[in-house]
């Protein structure tokens, strides 16, 4: 006999038999002899059943390689020689490099093997040697599974088996797979029947908590469970979760958290368990509040699970994705990589793409793309990871200008590292983001380049550069996007209307005092922008909306010095020559919004304002085919318009009120009568928005709260700028108690403050900020209950109530007070009389 050696894989096992003691008649050392004579049993795995699970996940950075079966040893066949060689294996000591070859022998056998009953299931499954996808029709059939459900099974038959040498515990566990997956269709039955919920039962009388039946009976639960074995807890589990699913699924979210631990739950159970809860939401109208439920326990757990313990279905993953808010899917991403979770390609590219969207999470979502780059076969450049790219490098313009390495360069520079290759949409997007970081200079860089790798420009690209140039006011960089536009003959609606806005939102940004004066600056740019639109357009479309002839604008003497402001950009649009009227396009929605917009701005009468919007109500009611069209297209747009120019008379101040009211009930009539709004759409969040700040210039603060109760009343939740109207409102009439109550509420509904609110903030006197200030920090160490917006914007409202109760409080006591003045003084005077006439 050789001299006997202890090699580095029994020294683990001998680590190991401190936890678990070996099993008799099984050699756990090389040192040991083994029988040359033994039969194989026909439970036996031979070497090519050791595979690599098929879920794909990195496991290079594992640092507990699994130990090759005990079988993979081969005994010298000598006489007398007893020593034990090791065989060559495939196993490199990687566990990622280790895949069994598959035996086309044995396929053809599974194959040919018909399947009746969970014996011949199991015997069929052990007879694989590791290649489950053999046995995938066989689990649909057997369990009802779908073909995705059973995809799934197969992949956790491999990590259920995988690694296993014993032939009894194989069979074992087996027996309880199937004990459990014969129970799978009707848990995916129950939980997607009307009736089932899991939310808790609540006593009407108001019990508490800790004393409700329910609170106690699992507390027993918990207290009787962990004073079994751990392996009669591992037997009973999926049987009680089973009993909780048929009888009282109310309390299943609760048990699972009372007797939940991974070391005796299995883990294709727990996996079964939230896809049956996630399938449960599918076909329910739910308020939120079961679905916050089942992400709170999906969260639990896989944060009490050790590393692959846990692989989630993707569509579950990916529903998940979808519920959560954007700081809790980088929860859920950290979470499920803590715990070295599989996750699909395309998994991935959802975490990158719901993080690209906002700036607060690019640099994670790049995080995610650079990670994925590094996996074999991922390609960057496919149509799925380039529009993820895209919209990784696209900014919205409400929202702020990221810094340092969520810049759109930065961003750039990580997306070049990891193999990206920009096309012609990604550095459109890129020269969007410079655009409106206000460097176009950067953006006609990209631009040079796009023309030096023979992209050519669409209109796409020439709009952003002429939004640029807008957003910049570069009127060199104008000039240059009009002469490349007019060179390549490439106008469209949608350039023209660029043009038609340019005009317009310079206009608006200038600050003039007074409303005469800002009146007339309107109308210069309206006629600027009427010989524009003439130009490119035809003109009856316009005519139609308007009460005067609209060539008295185009006459060869009409042209007026142009403001000062507008004379560079007058000079530019003046050189462009008019198209034939064969050429001349026709308006879209958008075109004729514009020019109503800059119109309905240089009216400076009540009275032609009324008459313009009985003009163009009358042709909404004759069903005049472009009014249709805008308000198709454009919904409330043309009220809007009106609203605002109402709203700044005050002799029309109740027609813009009235305005509002009749919108809501024409809209409700007409979805009585057609079932759906078509020409009278309801009012929107952006109508109720105007008639506040309208409300607030003329100080009706009373008027502004009770337009934000009736908007929430009629279901139209409000926005951050619907808010600042608010905030902006309350101060001036003394409410700071109400306003920090509003700042707070914000807080708690997850509105971020912009700009505007910060404005409304400072333009307050210095006693009312520094007061402000006090009440904020007072009142964020207090635990404040909102309730519910309506019930919030209620208690706004309570704010003139109090008043008036004050003040008949006030009243009552005036009154007492003269009546005993005046009691008291009679007293006197009587005393007085009666001394005197004593004396």
């Amino acid at each position: 006999m050789s001299t006997p050696f202890i090699c580095r894989q029994c020294i683990a096992r001998l680590t190991q038999s401190q936890v678990k003691p070996f099993k008799s008649k099984r050699f756990r050392f090389h040192t040991q002899a083994v029988s040359t004579s033994e039969l194989q049993s026909t439970w036996a795995f031979p070497e090519e059943q050791w595979r690599e699970p098929s879920v794909e996940y990195d496991v290079t950075r594992h640092v507990e390689p699994q130990l090759p079966p005990p079988h993979s040893l081969q005994v010298s066949q000598g006489p007398r020689d007893e020593s034990v060689v090791e065989r060559k294996h495939q196993w490199d000591g990687r566990l990622k490099g280790f895949t069994p070859r598959r035996r086309p022998d044995v396929a053809k056998a599974a194959r040919e093997l018909r399947v009746t009953n969970s014996q011949e299931l199991k015997r069929k499954i052990l007879q694989c040697l590791g290649d489950y996808e053999l046995v995938r029709e066989d689990l649909m059939r057997m369990y009802g599974l779908s073909r995705q459900e059973a995809r799934h099974a197969v992949n956790q038959l491999e990590r259920l088996l995988w690694g296993r040498y014993s032939k009894v515990e194989a069979a074992e566990r087996l027996d309880l797979f199937h004990i459990w997956k014969k129970h799978f269709n009707e848990l995916l039955h129950l939980a997607q029947s009307s009736h089932f919920t899991t939310r808790p039962d609540t006593d009407s009388t108001g019990t508490d908590d800790e004393t409700h039946p329910t609170k106690q009976d699992i507390a027993t639960v918990r207290d009787v469970w962990f004073r079994l074995s751990q392996e009669r807890r591992e037997a009973l589990w999926p049987q009680v979760i089973v009993s909780a699913f048929r009888s009282n699924p109310s309390t299943l979210l609760s048990l699972i958290q009372a007797t939940f631990q991974a070391s005796w739950c299995p883990n294709y159970a727990v996996e079964d368990l939230v896809y049956f809860l996630f399938r449960a939401l599918d076909n329910t109208q739910d308020d939120g509040g079961r679905r916050q439920q089942v992400i709170e326990l999906m969260f639990f757990l896989l944060e009490n699970s050790p590393p692959r313990y846990l692989v989630l279905e993707q569509m579950t993953i990916k529903k998940a994705i979808s519920w959560l808010p954007t700081s809790r899917v980088v929860e859920l991403y950290e979470t499920l990589r803590r715990i070295e979770a599989p996750l699909h390609p395309n998994t991935m590219l959802q975490f990158a793409s719901r993080l690209a969207r906002e700036s607060k999470y690019k640099v994670q979502a790049a995080d995610v793309i650079h990670s994925l780059s590094k996996r074999p076969g991922f390609d960057i450049n496919s149509p799925a990871a380039a529009s993820v790219c895209t919209t990784l490098l696209t900014l919205k313009e409400e929202d702020g200008l990221p810094e340092d390495h969520a810049a759109p360069d930065e961003l750039f520079k990580m997306l070049l590292d990891a193999g990206f290759r920009p096309n012609l949409l990604s550095l459109t997007a890129l020269m969007r983001n410079f655009c409106i970081r206000g460097r176009v200079e950067i953006a006609w860089s990209i631009f040079d380049l796009l023309l030096e790798r023979g992209n050519e420009p669409d209109g796409y690209v020439l709009s952003t550069l002429l939004n640029g140039s807008k957003r910049s006011l570069d009127v060199k960089s104008f000039q240059r996007t009009v002469d490349l536009i007019e060179s390549r003959k490439g106008w469209s609606p949608q350039l023209v209307n660029d043009l038609l806005d340019f005009i317009y939102q310079e206009n608006e940004l200038q600050a003039v005092p007074g409303r005469r004066q800002r009146k007339s600056m309107s109308a210069k740019a309206w006629r600027m922008m009427v010989q524009v639109y003439a130009k490119f357009f035809d003109l009856a479309p316009l005519q139609k909306l308007t009460l005067f002839p609209l060539e008295n604008l185009l006459a060869p003497g009409s042209n007026k010095e142009a403001p000062a402001h507008l004379k560079q950009l007058n000079q530019v649009l003046a050189a462009l020559p008019p198209r034939p009227d064969a050429l001349l396009m026709k308006p879209d929605s958008v075109t004729l919004g514009v020019m109503l917009m800059a119109h309905f701005r240089s009216i400076n009468s009540p009275e032609r304002l009324r008459a313009y919007y009985h003009h163009i109500m009358k042709l909404l009611h004759k069903d005049d085919r472009t009014v249709v069209s805008l308000v198709k297209d454009r919904g409330t747009w043309i009220h809007d318009i009106f609203l605002r120019e109402f709203m700044q008379f005050r002799q029309t101040l109740e027609t813009g009120v009235r305005m509002v009211q009749n919108m809501h009930d024409r809209a409700k009539r007409e979805k009585k009568e057609r079932g759906e709004n078509i020409l009278h759409p309801p009012p929107s969040v952006h109508t109720y928005t105007i008639l506040m700040n309208g409300l607030k210039n003329h100080r009706h603060t009373r008027g502004v709260i009770t337009a934000l109760y009736t908007m929430i009343k009629e279901g139209i939740k409000p926005n951050i700028v619907t808010w600042n109207t608010v905030i902006g409102t309350l101060p001036r009439e003394g409410y700071l108690e109400d306003t920090v109550r509003v700042m707070r509420y914000l807080e708690h509904i997850g509105l971020e403050s912009n700009d505007h609110t910060v404005r409304a903030v400072t333009r307050l006197s210095k006693y009312r900020k520094k007061r402000i200030a006090s009440l904020l920090k007072r009142q964020k160490k207090k635990p404040v209950h909102f309730g519910d917006q309506l019930s919030f914007a209620k208690s706004l409202l309570n704010i003139w109530e109090r008043r008036e109760k004050d003040e008949q409080n006030v009243d009552q006591m005036s009154m007492r007070s003269a009546r005993r003045i005046l009691k008291d003084g009679s007293e006197i005077e009587t005393r007085s009389t009666t001394s005197a006439a004593g004396g």
